[in-house]
């Protein structure tokens, strides 16, 4: 077992996020970090009258930077009481960072609902806004390099159940820099929780759900394991998208609810496999008999699995919540679940990260947890609120912890973030 103490803590105080965001947001080529308080999907009917999303409905929207080392750049909108849990879903693609209109800043975009507002990532001054043709548009993404005025630099869209004629994921809409519409609403074939922004072979292209789209909004190609026409958009919509260049070209895996499906640029499939829930994906060279191999995570309680490049299973392995903390009393009968489960950890070998309960953990290429975390005092969480509903999800109050990777200092190397809503903690992988 290989165990990492954290280089360093942030301390979010009162301006902590349902979710963190690492990007440059100054151009210095170090990441800030992003956070985020708001509903996620939860903003719009009918989810935020359900009785256990009204009573924890957060009273704000609001966005804030930090530096690495703790200081807090800015804040735009009003955070919200920190001693009172506030329930937020579907939260990892609420925001997204990117030059979208050519000007050498880069530019802060939030999706909240009915609108869409952007800041500027140096002072975090609202910059312009726009109002959405519905209020369910919780995920976006922005182009990887600046766009002609009648292209998407922002594609956005729903991420649940849609209104109206609208199946699940739909409808997708683009936006110019200038926040107007260039095309859509328009339904993509299983459509998501968040969206790819990718330059292939100079090409820029979203890859929402099974589709690659282009910047004019005409989809490109789509995977060819998916027939579009008996698509059932709310048993097979795209959970979870992770890609890995190899010598030969981009490979994708997607968790997409029933299957597991690993293709290449341009749609074509190399294997499918059907699995209980298919939640989470990341791939890696996990092992060194293969050149790559896909990791699978079923939601809520595993199994883990893992893959070679053909599709055959190297193996399965249970997972494991571990609360060496103690578990936040009073949500003992609260459920888990979150849109990245599992990532990929890369530092002298890969391992498969897992955050979907507990203090997160790494599995390495023989299926063994072979990584840990370091406990550090302020990790422990509080006891529940009493009144709880039963249908709440600890994750969504913020009971839990998510990972994610980043060169946050600027070494070269790629480190763990594992964070909470009140802190972050920094590990340098090994």
């Amino acid at each position: 077992m290989t165990t990492l103490s954290p280089m360093f803590e942030i301390a979010f105080e009162e301006y902590g996020g349902a979710e963190c965001f690492p990007a440059d947001i100054d151009g210095d080529g170090i990441p800030e970090i992003l956070t985020y308080q708001g509903p996620g999907i939860f903003g719009p009917e009918p989810f935020r009258s359900w009785d256990f999303v009204s009573a924890l409905f957060p009273e704000s929207v609001s966005v804030s930077a930090f530096r690495a080392d703790g200081r807090r750049l800015w804040t735009w909108g009003k955070p919200n009481p920190p001693h009172i849990p506030y329930i937020s879903h579907s939260y990892e693609a609420c925001i997204a960072t990117g030059d979208i209109d050519g000007d050498g800043r880069i530019e802060v975009v939030l999706a909240d609902g009915d609108r869409v507002v952007v800041l500027d990532g140096e002072t975090g001054e609202e910059v312009k806004s726009a109002r959405l043709p519905d209020e369910n548009y919780y995920i976006l993404q922005t182009a990887v390099r600046p766009t002609d005025k009648h292209e998407a630099a922002i594609a956005i869209k729903n991420g649940e159940m849609g209104n109206g004629s609208w199946r699940y994921g739909e409808p997708v809409l683009g936006l110019n820099a200038g926040l107007e519409p260039v095309w859509g609403p328009k339904a993509v074939p299983g459509g998501g929780h968040h969206i790819l922004s990718l330059d292939m072979d100079g090409e820029q292209v979203y890859l929402i759900g099974y589709c690659a789209m282009g910047m004019n909004g005409q989809i490109l190609w789509t995977v060819d394991a998916v027939d579009p026409e008996t698509l059932n958009a709310d048993q097979q919509h795209v959970d979870y998208t992770d890609v890995f260049h190899t010598a030969s070209g981009s490979v994708f895996s997607i968790a997409a609810s029933d299957k597991l499906h690993l293709f290449g640029a341009g749609g074509g499939t190399y294997f499918s496999r059907e699995h209980i829930h298919c939640q989470g994906t990341a791939l890696g060279c996990f092992r060194s008999d293969s050149e790559f191999q896909v990791a699978l995570y079923n939601s809520p309680d595993g199994p883990m699995v893992l893959y070679d490049p053909d599709g055959a299973e190297v193996w399965s392995r249970p997972t494991e919540r571990i609360w060496p903390m103690g578990f936040p009393k009073g949500g003992e009968k609260l459920r888990m679940h979150r849109n990245r489960p599992i990532i990929a950890l890369r530092g002298s070998q890969t391992w498969i990260g897992y955050a979907d309960g507990g203090w997160p953990w790494g599995m390495d290429g023989d299926g063994d947890i072979s990584l840990a975390f370091s406990l550090p005092a302020n990790a422990k969480h509080p006891d529940c609120p009493a009144g709880i509903l039963e249908r709440t999800r600890l994750d969504d109050i913020g009971y839990s912890y998510a990972m994610q990777v980043c060169d946050i200092n600027g070494d070269g190397r790629d480190e763990a973030l594992i964070y909470d809503r009140r802190f972050m903690w920094v590990y340098a992988l090994p």
